[in-house]
C-alpha cells in the first residue's frame, strides 16, 4: 500500500475492474443454455462473440478522446454504466438479433473503461511504480475472468442464465456509482482542444504500431490455448468437465502472476522491447508443448502461454501509456 498515493480510488478502480472481467467473460460460460433457450447453433454465438469484439475494437480510439475532453474518471464511468446496463438488458432479450446489438453495446462500454482505467490507477501510484499498477490492474480482470467463468457457469445452472446476467450487470452498474463517489475529480484544462495532428502523430506512430503488431502475436498464443483448450481436452483427450476447466483456468493463473511481476520488471529495465520479444518466445514454446498430446503437457502449456501473454500485455499497456503525456496519454 506504500506505493499507493490513494487506495480508496485504487480500490473502488479494482473492484470495477473486477466486475468488468465477469462481464466479459460470463457470456462465454451459459453458451450452452442461452443456445438451448434461443435455439442458436454454433454459428449464431460466433456472431454474438464477433459483434462483442466488434464494439470492444471500434471504440478504443473515440474513448481515448472522449477521456481527453471529459477526463479518465467520467470516461470510466459512462463506459462502466453502458457496459453494465446492455448487459443487464441481454437478460431481458428475446430473440438472437436483440442479444448480438446488447452484446456490441457491452463491449463498446467496455472499450471506454479499460485505457482510462490503466491511466488512472496509473496516477494514483508513486514514480517508477506505474507499470506495477498496471500489472495489478491486469490481475484484477484476471481475477473476474475466473469468477466469470466458473462462478456464473454454476450460478447459471441453479438459477438461470437470464438471473445470472441481472446479477452482474447489476453490480457493475454500482461500481459505476463506486467510482464516482472515491475517484477524485479529473482536472480538464479550460482551454484544451483537441488537436488533429496531435492525434495523427500518436495513431501513426511507428512505435505504437510495432508494440501493436507484438501483442497481436502473443494475443494469438494467448486466444488458441484460452478458446479451445477445454474443448481440445474434452474431445481429444476425454477428460472430464472439472478437469479440462481446470486445466484451461491455468491459464488465468498464470496470467495472474506474471501481469504484476512483468509490470515491475518494466518499471526497472525500461525495455518493453526486450520483455515483449522474451514473452513471445516462451509462448511459442508453450504452444509446442501443447502438440505433446497428454494431459501434463496441455496443464503446462496453459500455465505456461498464460504467463507470458499477462506478462507481455502488462509490458505493452504501459510502454503504449508512456507514448504521450497529459490530455492525450489515454
Amino acid at each position: 500500500m506504500s506505493r499507493m498515493n490513494n487506495g480508496r480510488a485504487v480500490a473502488s478502480l479494482m473492484f470495477g475492474r473486477v466486475i468488468y472481467a465477469i462481464n466479459w467473460y460470463n457470456f462465454a460460460a451459459i453458451f450452452t443454455l442461452v443456445a438451448r433457450d434461443m435455439n442458436l447453433n454454433v454459428s449464431g454465438l460466433g456472431i454474438v462473440v464477433g459483434s462483442f469484439y466488434l464494439g470492444v475494437a471500434l471504440f478504443q480510439i473515440p474513448g481515448g478522446i472522449l477521456a481527453a475532453k471529459v477526463g479518465p474518471r467520467l470516461t470510466v464511468v459512462y463506459g462502466t454504466l453502458l457496459a453494465s446496463t446492455a448487459a443487464l438488458l441481454t437478460s431481458l432479450a428475446s430473440d438472437f438479433l436483440q442479444i448480438s446489438i446488447l452484446r456490441f453495446l457491452v463491449g463498446a462500454g467496455m472499450a471506454f473503461v479499460f485505457a482510462p482505467g490503466v491511466i488512472l490507477v496509473a496516477k494514483y501510484f508513486r514514480e517508477r511504480a506505474e507499470g506495477f499498477s498496471v500489472g495489478l490492474f491486469n490481475s484484477a480482470f484476471y481475477v473476474g475472468g475466473a469468477l466469470g467463468i466458473f462462478g456464473w457457469a454454476v450460478l447459471a445452472d441453479a438459477w438461470g442464465w437470464r438471473e445470472s446476467l441481472a446479477i452482474s450487470g447489476g453490480v457493475g452498474i454500482l461500481t459505476a456509482f463506486l467510482v464516482m463517489l472515491l475517484v477524485p475529480r479529473d482536472t480538464i484544462r479550460e482551454d484544451f482542444a483537441m488537436e488533429t495532428l496531435e492525434i495523427r502523430r500518436i495513431v501513426a506512430s511507428r512505435w505504437l504500431l510495432l508494440l501493436g503488431i507484438g501483442l497481436l502475436a502473443v494475443n494469438g498464443f494467448s486466444s488458441l490455448i484460452s478458446s479451445f483448450m477445454v474443448f481440445y481436452l474434452r474431445s481429444s483427450q476425454h477428460a472430464n468437465a472439472a478437469l479440462a476447466g481446470a486445466v484451461g483456468a491455468l491459464a488465468l493463473l498464470g496470467s495472474l502472476v506474471s501481469s504484476p511481476l512483468f509490470g515491475t520488471l518494466h518499471d526497472r529495465i525500461r525495455s518493453p522491447s526486450r520483455l515483449i520479444f522474451l514473452s513471445g518466445l516462451l509462448g511459442i514454446g508453450g504452444l509446442e508443448l501443447a502438440s505433446i498430446p497428454t494431459v501434463p503437457a496441455a496443464m503446462f502449456a496453459s500455465l505456461i502461454v498464460g504467463f507470458t501473454s499477462g506478462g507481455a500485455l502488462t509490458v505493452g499497456f504501459s510502454a503504449a501509456r508512456e507514448l504521450a503525456h497529459g490530455e492525450y496519454e489515454t
